[in-house]
């Protein structure tokens, strides 16, 4: 998407601004054939798009409370080292203060593979959905004989008229069972 957005910044800087006043009266129509879409819209709308950001919603709160549990028993472990070091003996001692520190190195992993974990799901989902998504755009696009269709999300688009909007009808496009 983002080689639609740099496409249309160079077609746009190759245009001279007196351009506009030649254009021939015949060429009118392109503005008909130039729409624009936003990919964020599409996955937020989409049916597959809400069942991914369901299922993430799902693995954050399952991660979420193992890492709850996690950090509450190392609180007790470390709660109850506090509480006997003046009953143990320096060996003693040493040994639970090591199994501390390897607990919390455990649940320190644990974190950072649970978030390593759902920036995977997270990028498969987003690549699935643009697997379906680029065939639909194409498929609207050339339904209606577009020529250009800018990505309103890219900070190249300043204002469009919301009638030019294609997202309603790719998501419909991508949420249409498969044939």
């Amino acid at each position: 998407m983002s080689k639609l957005a740099c496409l249309v910044v160079v077609v746009c800087a190759a245009l001279p601004v007196s351009a506009a006043a030649q254009v021939p009266a015949s060429t009118v129509g392109l503005a008909a054939r130039v729409m624009y879409f936003s990919p964020q819209q599409a996955y937020a709308r989409s049916a597959d798009g809400k069942a991914a950001e369901a299922k993430l919603a799902a693995l954050r709160a399952e991660k979420a409370k193992e890492i709850a549990a996690r950090n509450a028993r190392l609180k007790g472990l470390q709660d109850a080292l506090q509480q006997n070091t003046a009953l143990l003996a320096d060996g003693a001692r040493s040994q639970r203060e090591l199994e501390v520190e390897r607990f919390q190195l455990d649940v320190q992993r644990y974190i950072e593979d649970a978030q390593a974990e759902f920036l995977g799901v997270q990028r498969d989902l987003e690549n699935a959905f643009l697997g379906k998504l680029r065939p639909a755009l194409d498929a609207v696009a050339k339904r209606k004989g577009l020529l250009l269709v800018f990505n309103a999300d890219a900070a190249t688009l300043t204002w469009a008229d919301p009638t030019l909007d294609l997202t309603p009808e790719v998501v419909r496009q991508v949420d249409e069972p498969q044939r």
